[in-house]
Protein backbone atom coordinates (compact mmCIF):
# COMPACT_ATOMS: atom_id res chain seq x y z
CA UNK A 1 0.00 0.00 0.00
CA UNK A 2 0.97 3.53 -0.48
CA UNK A 3 2.44 5.64 2.39
CA UNK A 4 -0.54 7.32 4.28
CA UNK A 5 -0.57 11.10 3.06
CA UNK A 6 -2.48 13.72 2.61
CA UNK A 7 0.24 15.38 0.90
CA UNK A 8 -0.77 15.32 -2.50
CA UNK A 9 -4.45 14.02 -1.97
CA UNK A 10 -6.45 17.00 -3.41
CA UNK A 11 -4.23 17.71 -6.19
CA UNK A 12 -7.39 18.71 -8.32
CA UNK A 13 -9.69 19.67 -5.97
CA UNK A 14 -6.97 22.62 -4.22
CA UNK A 15 -6.26 23.68 -7.89
CA UNK A 16 -9.82 24.10 -8.44
CA UNK A 17 -10.58 25.64 -5.50
CA UNK A 18 -12.78 28.76 -6.50
CA UNK A 19 -14.77 26.10 -8.31
CA UNK A 20 -16.93 22.92 -6.29
CA UNK A 21 -17.07 21.45 -9.92
CA UNK A 22 -13.57 20.47 -10.16
CA UNK A 23 -12.90 18.91 -13.46
CA UNK A 24 -9.71 16.98 -13.67
CA UNK A 25 -6.77 17.86 -14.95
CA UNK A 26 -3.74 15.93 -13.63
CA UNK A 27 -3.25 11.83 -13.34
CA UNK A 28 -3.65 10.71 -10.05
CA UNK A 29 -2.91 7.02 -8.58
CA UNK A 30 -6.20 6.71 -7.50
CA UNK A 31 -8.81 9.46 -9.00
CA UNK A 32 -12.53 9.28 -7.75
CA UNK A 33 -15.56 10.45 -9.99
CA UNK A 34 -18.87 11.78 -7.94
CA UNK A 35 -22.27 11.33 -9.16
CA UNK A 36 -24.55 14.00 -7.22
CA UNK A 37 -28.46 13.47 -6.05
CA UNK A 38 -31.35 15.56 -7.04
CA UNK A 39 -30.39 18.86 -6.84
CA UNK A 40 -27.41 18.71 -4.90
CA UNK A 41 -25.25 21.18 -5.20
CA UNK A 42 -21.79 20.25 -6.38
CA UNK A 43 -19.80 18.34 -5.35
CA UNK A 44 -22.74 16.51 -3.34
CA UNK A 45 -22.36 15.16 0.42
CA UNK A 46 -20.55 12.38 -0.86
CA UNK A 47 -17.43 14.89 -1.11
CA UNK A 48 -16.93 12.52 2.72
CA UNK A 49 -16.35 9.76 0.51
CA UNK A 50 -13.58 11.14 -1.67
CA UNK A 51 -11.92 12.51 1.22
CA UNK A 52 -12.30 9.44 2.93
CA UNK A 53 -10.62 7.58 -0.01
CA UNK A 54 -7.85 10.04 -0.57
CA UNK A 55 -7.11 9.71 3.41
CA UNK A 56 -5.78 6.26 2.19
CA UNK A 57 -3.23 7.41 -0.66
CA UNK A 58 -0.84 10.15 -1.28
CA UNK A 59 -1.50 10.25 -5.16
CA UNK A 60 -5.15 10.51 -5.14
CA UNK A 61 -7.82 13.11 -6.15
CA UNK A 62 -11.58 13.60 -7.08
CA UNK A 63 -14.10 15.41 -9.49
CA UNK A 64 -17.28 15.81 -9.83
CA UNK A 65 -19.66 14.70 -12.82
CA UNK A 66 -21.50 17.85 -14.40
CA UNK A 67 -24.92 16.85 -15.32
CA UNK A 68 -28.60 18.43 -14.81
CA UNK A 69 -29.63 17.02 -11.34
CA UNK A 70 -33.12 18.27 -11.83
CA UNK A 71 -36.90 17.55 -13.16
CA UNK A 72 -36.03 19.68 -15.78
CA UNK A 73 -37.12 19.15 -18.68
CA UNK A 74 -37.70 15.66 -17.75
CA UNK A 75 -36.25 13.21 -14.94
CA UNK A 76 -35.55 10.92 -17.93
CA UNK A 77 -33.46 13.43 -20.08
CA UNK A 78 -31.24 14.50 -16.70
CA UNK A 79 -30.49 10.68 -16.52
CA UNK A 80 -29.71 10.07 -20.41
CA UNK A 81 -27.12 13.49 -19.93
CA UNK A 82 -25.77 12.02 -16.91
CA UNK A 83 -24.67 8.66 -18.57
CA UNK A 84 -23.26 10.47 -21.77
CA UNK A 85 -21.47 12.71 -19.66
CA UNK A 86 -19.87 10.12 -17.35
CA UNK A 87 -19.22 8.02 -20.26
CA UNK A 88 -16.97 10.64 -21.81
CA UNK A 89 -15.75 12.07 -18.73
CA UNK A 90 -14.48 8.55 -17.46
CA UNK A 91 -12.92 7.44 -20.62
CA UNK A 92 -11.36 11.18 -21.68
CA UNK A 93 -9.60 10.59 -18.10
CA UNK A 94 -9.00 6.48 -18.53
CA UNK A 95 -7.28 7.34 -21.79
CA UNK A 96 -5.16 10.38 -20.90
CA UNK A 97 -4.31 8.76 -17.29
CA UNK A 98 -3.86 4.90 -18.72
CA UNK A 99 -1.91 3.85 -15.08
CA UNK A 100 -4.92 5.96 -12.99
CA UNK A 101 -7.59 3.57 -10.68
CA UNK A 102 -10.86 4.46 -11.04
CA UNK A 103 -13.54 5.05 -8.42
CA UNK A 104 -16.99 5.92 -8.80
CA UNK A 105 -18.86 6.91 -5.73
CA UNK A 106 -22.70 8.05 -6.73
CA UNK A 107 -25.68 9.01 -4.48
CA UNK A 108 -29.26 8.35 -5.37
CA UNK A 109 -29.84 9.77 -8.92
CA UNK A 110 -26.52 9.85 -8.91
CA UNK A 111 -26.72 6.31 -8.40
CA UNK A 112 -29.04 5.25 -10.84
CA UNK A 113 -26.80 7.41 -13.26
CA UNK A 114 -23.83 4.92 -12.68
CA UNK A 115 -25.48 1.72 -12.36
CA UNK A 116 -27.22 2.79 -16.08
CA UNK A 117 -23.46 3.63 -17.52
CA UNK A 118 -22.49 0.25 -15.89
CA UNK A 119 -25.60 -1.60 -16.52
CA UNK A 120 -27.05 -0.10 -19.35
CA UNK A 121 -30.16 1.53 -18.65
CA UNK A 122 -33.67 2.76 -20.61
CA UNK A 123 -37.30 2.41 -20.44
CA UNK A 124 -40.22 4.10 -18.10
CA UNK A 125 -39.80 5.23 -15.17
CA UNK A 126 -42.71 4.39 -12.80
CA UNK A 127 -44.45 6.82 -10.68
CA UNK A 128 -45.36 10.39 -10.65
CA UNK A 129 -42.10 10.97 -13.20
CA UNK A 130 -43.71 8.70 -15.89
CA UNK A 131 -41.10 9.17 -18.48
CA UNK A 132 -39.36 7.11 -21.09
CA UNK A 133 -35.83 6.96 -20.45
CA UNK A 134 -33.38 6.02 -23.91
CA UNK A 135 -31.35 3.39 -23.92
CA UNK A 136 -27.79 3.25 -23.73
CA UNK A 137 -25.47 -0.24 -23.63
CA UNK A 138 -24.13 -1.52 -20.34
CA UNK A 139 -20.01 -0.70 -20.23
CA UNK A 140 -17.69 -4.22 -20.30
CA UNK A 141 -16.01 -4.72 -16.94
CA UNK A 142 -13.19 -5.70 -19.82
CA UNK A 143 -12.57 -3.14 -21.55
CA UNK A 144 -9.63 -0.78 -21.72
CA UNK A 145 -11.32 1.42 -19.30
CA UNK A 146 -13.54 -0.90 -17.50
CA UNK A 147 -10.48 -2.34 -16.17
CA UNK A 148 -9.34 0.57 -14.48
CA UNK A 149 -12.16 0.72 -12.05
CA UNK A 150 -11.69 -0.35 -9.23
CA UNK A 151 -14.23 0.76 -7.01
CA UNK A 152 -18.00 1.73 -7.84
CA UNK A 153 -20.16 2.61 -4.49
CA UNK A 154 -23.70 4.06 -4.64
CA UNK A 155 -26.01 4.54 -2.33
CA UNK A 156 -29.65 4.88 -1.74
CA UNK A 157 -30.26 3.79 -5.76
CA UNK A 158 -34.31 4.26 -7.11
CA UNK A 159 -32.92 0.96 -9.40
CA UNK A 160 -31.90 -0.95 -6.02
CA UNK A 161 -32.21 -5.01 -6.46
CA UNK A 162 -33.20 -7.38 -3.46
CA UNK A 163 -30.75 -10.29 -2.58
CA UNK A 164 -28.21 -9.10 -4.77
CA UNK A 165 -24.30 -10.03 -3.76
CA UNK A 166 -23.21 -6.54 -4.05
CA UNK A 167 -25.91 -4.59 -1.43
CA UNK A 168 -24.64 -4.21 1.81
CA UNK A 169 -26.89 -2.83 5.10
CA UNK A 170 -30.48 -3.95 6.13
CA UNK A 171 -31.72 -2.49 3.10
CA UNK A 172 -30.63 -5.05 0.74
CA UNK A 173 -33.41 -7.37 0.89
CA UNK A 174 -35.55 -4.71 0.10
CA UNK A 175 -36.85 -3.46 -3.52
CA UNK A 176 -36.88 -0.17 -4.47
CA UNK A 177 -39.72 1.20 -6.92
CA UNK A 178 -38.01 0.43 -10.10
CA UNK A 179 -35.85 -2.45 -9.49
CA UNK A 180 -33.35 -3.33 -12.29
CA UNK A 181 -34.41 -6.76 -13.98
CA UNK A 182 -33.07 -8.61 -17.00
CA UNK A 183 -30.27 -7.82 -19.09
CA UNK A 184 -29.79 -4.49 -17.19
CA UNK A 185 -29.20 -6.62 -14.17
CA UNK A 186 -27.47 -9.34 -15.58
CA UNK A 187 -25.07 -6.79 -17.33
CA UNK A 188 -24.80 -4.59 -13.54
CA UNK A 189 -23.93 -8.12 -11.75
CA UNK A 190 -20.66 -8.71 -14.18
CA UNK A 191 -19.65 -5.54 -12.00
CA UNK A 192 -19.99 -7.59 -8.47
CA UNK A 193 -16.53 -7.51 -7.57
CA UNK A 194 -15.89 -4.12 -7.13
CA UNK A 195 -19.95 -3.01 -7.00
CA UNK A 196 -21.17 -2.16 -3.23
CA UNK A 197 -24.55 -0.64 -2.87
CA UNK A 198 -25.51 0.68 -0.05
CA UNK A 199 -29.05 1.01 0.73
CA UNK A 200 -30.89 1.55 4.43
CA UNK A 201 -34.03 -0.26 5.50
CA UNK A 202 -35.95 3.08 5.73
CA UNK A 203 -34.95 4.69 2.49
CA UNK A 204 -37.58 5.70 0.45
CA UNK A 205 -35.36 5.31 -2.40
CA UNK A 206 -33.89 2.17 -2.54
CA UNK A 207 -36.40 -0.01 -0.03
CA UNK A 208 -39.78 1.72 -0.45
CA UNK A 209 -39.15 3.36 3.30
CA UNK A 210 -40.68 6.34 4.64
CA UNK A 211 -37.84 8.36 6.49
CA UNK A 212 -36.22 10.55 4.20
CA UNK A 213 -33.34 10.55 6.80
CA UNK A 214 -32.29 7.44 6.16
CA UNK A 215 -32.04 8.72 2.47
CA UNK A 216 -29.34 11.52 3.50
CA UNK A 217 -27.70 9.76 6.32
CA UNK A 218 -24.94 7.20 4.19
CA UNK A 219 -22.00 9.66 4.22
CA UNK A 220 -21.93 10.23 7.86
CA UNK A 221 -22.13 6.47 8.90
CA UNK A 222 -20.42 4.70 5.78
CA UNK A 223 -17.64 6.69 4.67
CA UNK A 224 -14.60 4.39 6.31
CA UNK A 225 -16.31 1.58 5.30
CA UNK A 226 -16.55 2.77 1.53
CA UNK A 227 -12.56 3.85 1.61
CA UNK A 228 -11.85 0.47 3.57
CA UNK A 229 -13.86 -1.46 0.56
CA UNK A 230 -11.34 0.72 -2.03
CA UNK A 231 -8.37 0.09 -0.32
CA UNK A 232 -9.13 -3.99 -0.34
CA UNK A 233 -9.56 -3.31 -3.89
CA UNK A 234 -6.60 -1.82 -4.69
CA UNK A 235 -4.33 -4.18 -2.44
CA UNK A 236 -6.26 -7.47 -3.58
Amino acid sequence: MKSLSLATAFSVGASAATSDQCQPQNCNDVHVFLVRGTSEAYPGDSISIAKAICDDWKDCSWSSVQYPASFRPTYCSSLHAGIETLSTTVSNYSERCPHSNLVLSAFSRGGQTFGDYLGGGGGHQPGATGCKQETNPPLDPESEVGQKIVAALMYGSPRHVANQTSNVLVGERFQSSWPREGKQLESLNRWTKVLRDYCNMEDPACAGGDDWTAHTSYFKLYSADAAQFVRFSLCS
